[in-house]
């Protein structure tokens, strides 16, 4: 047992010491992507910054020796506005979600995220909103932004648990974020991801784990169930659930 708990040690330990070494190299990287910008069109160059947010994502899920299983890729639409709504059970969502999704997607994040510089940085140029839920008329003006980035085409992720369960149990959705997707009129793509709280959230140590992310059938604007508020965040919630309970 002490033999165990010593290589989980050391084995967090180097983990750490190479995600530092991807964050310096994301660091380096970052100059040069933003020299881009001055001559890229906008989709080109947001598929750039996706294509380089995909690689640092499956370089993070491959350091911990986990493996992301996808399904229901077929069920995404091919265009439109796009807004996706899932559970949060560690912050290794993210990069496993980055990493398989296929296409370039943007987060409501915390402000607090803003305070880290590499990864804020990066997350700006996704591009990410930062949101102050403990401010009223913040989180509108957030959500207005976000709102507008969709509309232009980019889709963006929120987490509508206010943050992650740190276990495999989902905790209640919020039903205020919802209204992103109402306000964007954006088609509301469901997903379902488990097995990432395995990785460090048990104990803060790094294992490896078998990931699932499951996309779910799409609700679109047309349907009555769009503007039901208690029904709409129900019946999400319910199908999430639902998946959650077959991993």
């Amino acid at each position: 047992m002490l033999m165990r708990k010593i290589c989980l040690y050391v084995r967090t330990l180097l983990w750490k010491a190479f995600f530092i070494l991807l964050m310096l190299a994301t660091l380096v990287l970052l100059p040069f992507l933003l020299l881009t910008k001055l001559f890229l069109p906008r989709p080109a160059f947001r598929r750039l910054v996706y294509l380089v947010a995909s690689a640092w994502g499956r370089i993070t899920i491959w350091s911990t020796g986990s493996r992301v299983r996808v399904s229901g890729r077929e069920l995404l639409p091919q265009h439109g506005r796009l807004c996706f709504i899932g559970n949060h059970q560690s912050l290794f969502d993210i990069p496993a979600f980055l990493a398989h999704i296929g296409r370039p997607v943007g987060f409501i994040a915390k402000k607090e995220l803003l305070r880290i510089p590499v990864l804020s940085h990066w997350m700006m140029q996704m591009p990410c909103v930062f949101l102050d839920r403990r401010n009223a008329r913040q989180a509108r003006e957030s959500f207005q932004r976000s709102a507008q980035i969709i509309a232009r085409g980019f889709p963006q992720v929120i987490f509508p648990e206010g943050g992650r369960s740190g276990t495999e149990a989902m905790r209640p959705f919020h039903p205020g974020s919802f209204k992103l997707a109402q306000m964007a009129g954006a088609d509301i793509v469901p997903f379902a991801i488990s097995g990432t709280w395995n990785i460090m959230e048990r104990d803060g140590n790094i294992h490896a784990s078998d990931i699932s992310l499951r996309i779910l059938p799409t609700i679109t604007p047309e349907d009555p169930l769009y503007r039901d508020k208690t029904g709409l965040v129900d019946a999400v919630q319910a199908m999430i659930q639902s998946e959650l309970l077959k991993s």
